[in-house]
């Protein structure tokens, strides 16, 4: 087990990860929720949250390396590739310059429920958070990066259709929240709705 804020365990080899097509694009979706707020770091210098994208439809992918969330702009190399993951050891294996995120096995696991599921989005707002805890949203309840949290994310979507249903609020990790999509575009079309429904509401309590 790694020490510090990631809690699996991780077969990381410090190589040049294969060429990531989406890069750009993902790097300006986070570029925007980066000046909104959504991605950051506490007083106590622990950064928070991340996004991914799905490489050449397989089960790989690329996702924000591990305490990046300070920094307003990332190279692709502040991206890492998770080649394989193993949910039974609790293992993701990577590339690239940087380990991966702590999160990196949640956003795994909601790549396996839909194989058109193309990308991830990880932001923490209390506003976001709290709007959904009050209005029952889709939840998980376990702390963040656990196997605990894998398998209620497994469950949500059992009987669920994904693309109905492509948002969840993190009750164990407090301000989370996780959106997806087949797309990018999807994936934070789904954010700014949330979003747009906290305005719309803060402005009818006004």
């Amino acid at each position: 087990m790694i020490d510090g804020v990631i809690k699996f365990n991780v077969e990381h080899e410090y190589k040049d990860a294969p060429v990531f097509d989406a890069f750009e694009q993902l790097e300006a979706l986070r570029t925007r929720l980066f000046a909104l707020g959504l991605i950051g770091e506490t007083p106590d210098g622990i950064g928070y949250g991340n996004v991914s994208h799905r490489f050449n439809n397989d089960a790989s992918f690329f996702i924000t390396a591990t305490q990046t969330g300070k920094q307003p702009s990332l190279t692709q190399d502040e991206y890492t590739f998770i080649e394989r993951y193993a949910f039974d050891s609790f293992t993701v294996f990577s590339k690239g310059k940087y380990k991966p995120s702590s999160e990196s096995l949640s956003h795994a696991m909601i790549y396996e429920v839909h194989p058109d599921i193309g990308a991830v989005i990880h932001v923490h707002s209390s506003a976001l958070w709290q709007m959904m805890i009050d209005t029952k949203s889709l939840a998980t309840t376990a702390e963040y990066g656990t196997t605990e949290m894998v398998h209620e994310i497994a469950a949500l979507y059992q009987s669920r259709n994904p693309f109905e249903h492509n948002a969840f609020v993190m009750k164990g990790h407090e301000d989370g929240i996780i959106t997806f999509g087949k797309n990018i575009e999807e994936a934070e079309f789904r954010l700014y709705h949330i979003i747009a429904n906290v305005l719309h509401n803060t402005k009818r309590g006004t």
